[in-house]
């Protein structure tokens, strides 16, 4: 039995592999989404973190009407370098991110104890400058609160006994970083994708042979029709593996793309969170392949089963989409519901909170029944012989 199952997989396998449209879905398309989410966390880091100041190059107009704001600036490493001549065309044009405009009588408003004027010229439809802006606010309030300070000491008055309410923010998840709201989006993606890794074979193995008319002599075969139908679940099962193995290292680059400012993710994927990926998501794989055979084999055609399939991975998704927006508590029930129950696991895996082995063990038993149970319609849908003509 298991000798006739392994001649079925390898010929499906190799079969898959000579397939160029099939590698690429396999292959290619669990990249895209990792990649393009790792842009997102790698801009999101540069907005809405200032990072160090140091060696930043900011234009400043009227430079010899602020020499006190000026060193101060030089003195946290920032470069002050001459404007352009036309300062608002040359922010338009993306030439300079910021320039920042110190009018005539600075100085004196400043040592008079004044209120001294600045203007700042940006164009916050570039993404550029509103990276640029924020170090520059951060920077400016900083002067602003310590020259507000100075002046409070000198008349004698403790500025701190002002302070109405003293705030402190006391973080309590393991990543409190700003861009870790991203890995709220990880599990539905991962989901999706997964749907879609073996979904070209559990077509071409059904669907696309009873069009290439090479299904009818393949179950004239003194071969069981079970046995058919689990070495091609076999085969889609493998290469949906290997989609979600290449859709791991994925989005271990694209946490990457954070670099080593606060907001990097780069550690959110260790050794131990990918094999508890890979254990959360082997019985949902199973059941995402069974469903993809049933589909295939109830279809007329191979366009039909593509339509169906194609549309397949955004039923899963949904629910992972909305737990961005309304985070749920984890109940024992939930884990009795497929992929949605994978969807939950999965955030905890990659908040680094402990998951219950029970809620682990509910979700695997429901998920592989399901599997079971499909894979079963689909060998009773095999041992029909309308199974040649579709539908």
């Amino acid at each position: 039995m298991w000798q006739r199952i392994l001649i079925v997989l390898g010929k499906e396998i190799v079969d898959n592999a000579r397939d160029r449209r099939s590698l690429l879905t396999a292959l290619i398309y669990p990249l895209l989404g990792p990649l393009l989410l790792g842009l997102m966390i790698s801009a999101t880091g540069r907005v809405t973190v200032g990072g160090d100041p140091s060696g930043m190059n900011l234009a400043v107009a009227g430079a010899e009407h602020g020499q006190v704001l000026v060193g101060w600036l030089e003195g946290r490493g920032v470069n002050v370098v001459p404007p352009p001549t036309d300062i608002k065309g040359s922010v338009q044009r993306g030439d300079m991110p910021v320039v920042l405009v110190l009018p005539p009588g600075f100085d004196d408003d400043f040592a008079a104890d004044r209120t001294a004027d600045i203007s700042i010229v940006v164009d916050s439809s570039r993404l550029s400058a509103v990276v640029v802006i924020n170090q520059v606010a951060s920077l400016l309030s900083q002067f602003n609160t310590e020259s507000w300070g100075e002046r409070m000491i000198a008349r004698g008055v403790d500025f701190r006994s002002l302070q109405p309410v003293s705030i402190e923010t006391v973080k309590v998840s393991s990543g409190s970083q700003i861009s870790e709201i991203f890995l709220l989006m990880v599990p539905p993606l991962f989901i999706f994708n997964l749907f879609m890794g073996g979904a070209y074979l559990a077509m071409d193995t059904t669907s696309g042979e009873r069009e290439r008319g090479s299904l009818e002599p393949l179950l004239i075969n003194p071969v069981e029709r079970w046995v058919l139908v689990v070495g091609k679940f076999l085969a889609t099962l493998f290469y949906t593996g290997i989609a979600v193995v290449v859709q791991l290292i994925a989005l271990k680059i694209a946490f990457g793309f954070g670099g080593d400012h606060a907001l990097s993710l780069g550690n959110a994927l260790g050794f131990t969170v990918v094999l508890g990926i890979l254990v959360v998501t082997l019985p949902l794989m199973a059941a995402a392949v069974g469903v993809q055979f049933v589909i295939a084999t109830v279809t007329k055609s191979f366009k039909e089963a593509q339509t169906y399939l194609g549309l397949l991975p955004l039923v899963p998704a949904i629910p992972g989409m909305l737990l961005v927006f309304a985070p749920v508590q984890i109940q024992g029930w939930m884990m009795a519901v497929p992929t949605f129950s994978q969807t939950l696991l999965l955030g905890q895996l990659l908040r680094g909170e402990t998951i219950s082995v029970v809620h682990l063990a509910i979700s695997a038993g429901t998920t592989l029944a399901l599997a079971a149970v499909l894979v079963t319609i689909a060998s009773r849908l095999y041992d029909r012989e309308a199974l040649i003509f579709g539908g």
